[in-house]
């Protein structure tokens, strides 16, 4: 009869339909795994108001925070699903860098690393480590003399039973997809700030250096070694210290960008000169004192730069 579909005919065009809708998928499929298909489903997920961490970090190898905690360091890795916290600011930084961490959806660390025993380095890692539970905390040489902040985090450690591990020149270890390997200090140096920690990391064809408070005496040695010191980001030593960041140092380094961790402060840091140095060796400059939080971005194709802004 006119203007009736048999049954047949209803069946064939709901298969054909399904076999459109399966090619659909492939091509949608296949065209995400490209970097122009990965930079469209971000943007999507902004568009739909769903950019969140863990949105973001789908489709990023590795995620470097500078968190804003003043004239002090704080830094959070990310790679995949494993996280560590490199330094949390002075005491009254520490439930600010806790807070941080929470909204970015943080609920247990791989690590807590301890650049060198100064207050503005460790003195909030305990009130950290109270809020999110850490698998390990790590350390560097050179902590014979040290002050109350690091005898109440060496209790806080002993009393909960915390695993602690000294760090030594030429160990490497794992954060998801990124590697860090310790690189200095060189020597045992009198003073602290040069016996900070200093780790490079690499993921893929990215890399990062973080010096802690090194000093040009540690500088000096470290590009005396030989060791490769090139990296993408630098996390400038020492808040930007005119002891720190040398000439010979920022060549070796030859940083993409350049990140200050900075507040106010008596000693007025950045210091021009060694800002100076920076600019010459063609480092992009961001700090927290005026970009606020900063996080360091790498997908396999960019560098991408995310700043909160004061």
């Amino acid at each position: 009869m006119k203007g009736v579909t048999s049954e047949e005919e209803k069946r064939e065009r709901r298969r054909m339909l399904r076999v459109r809708a399966m090619i659909v998928l492939v091509i949608m499929l296949a065209y995400s795994l490209t970097p122009l298909g990965v930079q469209f489903w971000k943007q999507a997920f902004t568009d739909f108001g769903f950019d969140s961490r863990k949105e973001n970090r789908a489709f990023e190898f590795v995620r470097v925070h500078v968190i804003n905690v003043g004239k002090a360091d704080a830094i959070l890795l990310e790679s995949g699903e494993h996280t560590a916290l490199l330094d949390a600011g002075t005491g009254i930084e520490g439930e600010n860098v806790a807070d941080y961490l929470i909204r970015q959806g943080i609920t247990r660390l791989d690590y807590v690393i301890a650049s060198h025993p100064d207050s503005d380095h460790i003195g909030g890692i305990v009130q950290v480590m109270k809020e999110i539970p850490t698998d390990g905390f790590l350390r560097g040489v050179g902590w014979e003399e040290i002050g109350q902040e690091a005898e109440d985090l060496e209790a806080y450690l002993a009393e909960n039973r915390v695993p602690s591990y000294t760090l030594h020149l030429g160990d490497t270890f794992t954060v998801g997809h990124a590697k860090l390997e310790v690189l200095g200090p060189m020597d045992t140096y009198e003073s602290s700030n040069n016996n900070s920690l200093v780790l490079k990391l690499t993921c893929f064809a990215f890399s990062a250096l973080f010096c802690g408070d090194a000093e040009k005496e540690a500088e000096q040695d470290l590009v005396d070694s030989g060791q490769d010191l090139s990296a993408h980001l630098l996390k400038v030593a020492h808040h930007g210290s005119r002891t720190s960041s040398t000439e010979e140092f920022v060549e070796a380094v030859s940083p993409q960008i350049a990140v200050v961790s900075v507040g106010p402060d008596n000693n007025n840091l950045p210091r021009s000169e060694a800002l100076a140095r920076l600019e010459a060796a063609g480092a992009s400059l961001l700090r927290t004192d005026i970009d606020g939080d900063i996080i360091i971005s790498y997908n396999g194709e960019r560098i991408g730069v995310e700043k909160s802004h004061k």
